[in-house]
């Protein structure tokens, strides 16, 4: 970087636009999910995507898939049933669109790792900007309406811990395997349940937090046992 300028020179354009897109739709896919269901729901339900990009790293590499894994992946998806403890009668929107974010952002994840072995942090960060504004486009033309300034200081915050956030992965994955990246930022969900039952005062059920539990452990088996397989194939 020199005199606050950050030189952009892309060497795979597929990929960082995959990436682009793909962690541009899992984003919005997060915002929907927060908006029509509790946090502490959306949080843990979005960050089952390490399991996601488990199963597309191994789907990559080629390796079989055990029974132990296949154990680990059905454990995940009973704890979030225990979450969403969905009816027969209707299935919470916020909760579908929360499983959708994680999807899509286990395969931004593994294009980031990709990305990050021809691309500086700063020109990843550029194409998922470009990427995002184009996916957004559509609904913001659509649905736009002028915020009020006392919504200036939590969009701030939004838009300042949503930057650090980009950046700090981006930045984290040069150093870090797809599934190693993905047990550290299971933790995210930890934290985002524990401000929605602390600070929203959201209810935290038996269900609520057997399930946590579950997709919590369930994900750091797969993403330990991935890098295992992993390494051992190459």
């Amino acid at each position: 970087m020199t005199a606050g300028w950050a030189e952009v020179r892309p060497v795979n354009l597929r990929i960082l636009w995959i990436r682009g897109v793909l962690g541009g739709v899992g984003s919005l896919l997060l915002f929907l999910a927060v908006t029509h269901t509790t946090l502490s729901n959306a949080v843990v339900l979005f960050y089952t995507y390490p399991v996601f990009s488990a199963l597309i790293t191994r789907v990559i590499y080629g390796t079989d898939v055990s029974m132990a894994v296949v154990g680990a992946f059905a454990a995940s998806f009973v704890g979030v049933y225990w979450i969403v403890q969905p009816s027969f009668d209707a299935v919470a929107a916020g909760d579908v669109y929360g499983l959708l974010a994680a999807l899509t952002a286990g395969g931004a994840i593994v294009s980031l790792k990709v990305s990050r072995s021809t691309e500086t942090v700063w020109t990843v960060f550029h194409y998922y900007n470009i990427a995002g504004m184009l996916v957004t486009a559509p609904f913001l033309f659509r649905h736009w309406t002028a915020p009020g300034l006392q919504s200036f200081p939590v969009l701030l915050a939004v838009l300042v811990f949503s930057i650090l956030g980009q950046l700090g992965t981006t930045y984290g994955y040069r150093f870090t395997t797809a599934v190693e990246g993905g047990v550290l930022s299971m933790f995210g969900a930890v934290v985002g349940s524990a401000l929605g039952i602390g600070v929203l005062g959201e209810s935290a059920t038996p269900h609520f937090l057997a399930g946590a539990v579950l997709v919590l452990l369930a994900g750091i088996y797969l993403t330990v046992r991935g890098t295992e397989d992993v390494t051992r194939s190459q």
